[in-house]
Order: C-alpha cells, then structure tokens, then sequence
C-alpha cells in the first residue's frame, strides 16, 4: 500500500476538484464561504472539503489531488481571505478553514510530500490554529472544543518538527534562507509555549541547534517554559507579556491555570500570617482589573466582605469579623483596589474548576497591532 500511495502525484491545479465541484453543487452542499456574494446557492470559491478515509474507498485519482503549488495557494486563500471575512462570526469561519486545512493534511500524507514541502504547508496552519486557539477560548463547548483544537496543534506541530529534524539530520540538504530560519525559530517557540513546562518539549530546546537556541524570541519562551518547569510562575508571568503576538495569544489560554496556582501558593505562604496588598496581586496575576480579581478570590473561596460589599475589598472569610480592618488603596487609572488580601488556607476551595480561560486586554491589544494574514503565513515575526 505504501508503495503504491508513492506513486500518486496530484496534478489538480484548482482549490477543489471538477467532480467534487460538480457534486457538491448538485446536492447543495455549499458553505457560506464558498457561495458568491453569500446568494444562496449560487456556487463562488470551493475549497475541497475533508472526506474520512474507508476501507471501500478507492484509491484517489491524481486529478482529484491537488499539486504542492495548489495547496499552497488553496493555505494562502483560507488564511487571507477567509479568515478575515467578518460577514459570519470567526467562528463558523474557523470551522470552515478548520475543515480545508484538514483536507490539504490529508493530501500531504497521501501524496507523501518530502519534509520540505510538507514544512511549508503545516507551519502557518499551526499558527492558525494557535491563534483560534485564544480567538474563541471564551465561546461555549457546542461552539468551539479546545481540546480537539489542541490535539490538532499538536499533531501538526509534532509533523513539522519532525520535517526540522530531517533538515538537521540531511548534510546534503542546502542551507536555509534566512526567512526559513525565522520561520522555524518561531514554530520552535509555539511548540515550547504550548507544551509550558513539559520535560520533552525541554529537553528538545537543549538539543536545537545553535541557532534556534540564541533567537531571542525562542530563548524567552524556554527560558518560560523552564520557570514554569521549576514552579516559578512569577518569571513565567514576567515573561508572557514580552512575547509576540499569537505566541502570547497561545500562552494567555494558560493563564488562569497559573493564576489557581498561585492562590493556592498564597494561601499556603501567607496562611493567616502576613497581608498580601492588592495591587502586588494585579501585578503579579497579570489582572486589569480590581472586579477580575474579586471574581477570581470568590471563585476559589475568598470571599468579598458583605459589609463592604459595595467597595472591591478582598478578604479571607477570616477577616470577616473585623471588616474595618481591610482598608482600600486607590491607584489612579486603576480605582480603589484591596489594600491587601488575608490569605488562609483552610477557605481556598481545592475542588472548584479552574475559572474559563478569557481575552485578556493586554494580548487584544498587541493582535490589534498586526495584519493577521501576515502574521499566520509567517511573513511577520514581531
């Protein structure tokens, strides 16, 4: 079977095939983003939508699979024109690209495309799905799974990592062009800041070459990466700010995870022994917002006093019987926040589910700043 899959090379020069065009149209089965104009039923662009492979299914024709240069060209529509298409909310158009970019995957195993190729097609379609990954991390489960969008980030960032390894491991290979070094050394820092802190994704950036490990953007996401390893989740959140865009995108889905933890961190340091200000907590837990706080200790256990329920003062419910005790520090452009926060271990609930990841301001803020076709296609780095 594999021998026979090598030998199929497709020669489609269009974004969907004649008779899937043909079919598709026939029956209906048009998606908003490939009708003209969005009149019903009248076909525009089609893209080749992803199919299951079944054991009754034939082998694919070579004319209903795409060439490498199609492909290419079909990844470039998706993810400029597509993808900032605002007619329809970004999430049907993200199951929409979600589904084609699936189909060109499907594509490269058939035709078995050489790590060279096959690195060119799957890095911007992990950035893509890095990017969707915080684009609609606060939508309900029936509208987005992250966890199937996780397990297809990492499966297409394991398939061109692998393509890099083939690259380190070829010395007959020529040698790169400096876009193509920039364009690993970020997917480098993806892998890092996905995997935060896990020993394989740590072991790798040890034995990158030089390179890779020198970028600053690469040695910053390890460098958080290894905090993150070693428990130091002051550096991680130091850190995460000073990292691009969609990198600091994917590393804000990982933020209330470290902010339960350092409750919890807290409630153990300062258990009933010293006051903690409030503002070193905005700080330190990358918080906006006095109100974001307060939701935050109220979902874990430390409550908000109800003498001074109008007022964002933060308390373990210890300090409920001398609320006069908690007094408020008023930081102008930020308002009045908890001048300190009692923390005492017995309040912190241990079974509460950690609190939905959310949009954070400060990484809205740096995606407004970019061009996103530019920045998924890896034509821009900072």
């Amino acid at each position: 079977m594999r021998s026979i899959m090598a030998k199929i090379q497709g020669t489609c020069e269009e974004f969907c095939p004649d008779g899937e065009i043909k079919m598709r149209v026939r029956e209906r089965m048009l998606h908003f983003f490939e009708l003209k104009n969005g009149q019903k039923n009248v076909p525009g662009i089609l893209v080749k939508e992803f199919t299951r492979s079944a054991a009754d299914v034939k082998m694919p024709k070579k004319e209903d699979m795409r060439t490498v240069q199609c492909l290419t060209r079909t990844v470039e529509y998706l993810l400029k024109d597509i993808v900032i298409d605002t007619r329809m909310p970004y999430r049907m158009a993200y199951d929409f690209i979600f589904d084609r970019l699936r189909a060109v995957r499907r594509e490269i195993v058939i035709q078995m495309l050489d790590a060279q190729q096959t690195a060119k097609l799957l890095e911007p379609i992990v950035m893509f799905l890095a990017y969707s990954r915080y684009r609609l991390c606060a939508e309900p489960i029936d509208m987005f799974d992250a966890k199937i969008c996780n397990q297809h980030l990492q499966e297409c960032l394991t398939g061109v990592l692998c393509c890099y390894k083939t690259f380190d491991e070829d010395e007959t290979a020529s040698s790169p062009t400096i876009r193509d070094l920039q364009r690993r050394c970020f997917i480098e820092s993806v892998y890092q800041v996905f995997n935060l802190g896990c020993p394989e994704s740590l072991e790798r950036g040890l034995t990158l070459p030089e390179h890779v490990r020198q970028d600053p953007t690469f040695k910053l996401s390890f460098q958080m990466s290894l905090s993150y390893h070693q428990g130091n989740l002051y550096r991680v959140l130091l850190a995460l700010p000073k990292l691009p865009h969609i990198l600091c995108a994917l590393a804000a889905t990982k933020l209330q995870i470290i902010r339960r933890r350092i409750l919890q961190m807290f409630t153990h340091a300062y258990n009933k022994q010293f006051n903690v200000p409030g503002s070193y907590l905005l700080r330190v837990m990358l918080i906006g917002s006095p109100e974001h706080l307060t939701q935050q200790c109220r979902h874990y256990g430390l409550e908000v006093s109800k003498e001074l329920e109008r007022e964002p003062v933060l308390c373990s419910r210890s300090v409920f019987k001398n609320p006069e005790e908690t007094k408020l520090l008023y930081i102008p452009g930020v308002g009045n926040v908890p001048k300190a926060v009692l923390f005492n271990k017995s309040d912190f609930i241990n079974s509460a589910e950690t609190i939905k990841e959310q949009h954070e301001p400060f990484v809205d803020s740096k995606l407004k700043k970019v061009y996103l076709p530019e920045v998924l296609l890896l034509k821009k780095f900072t």
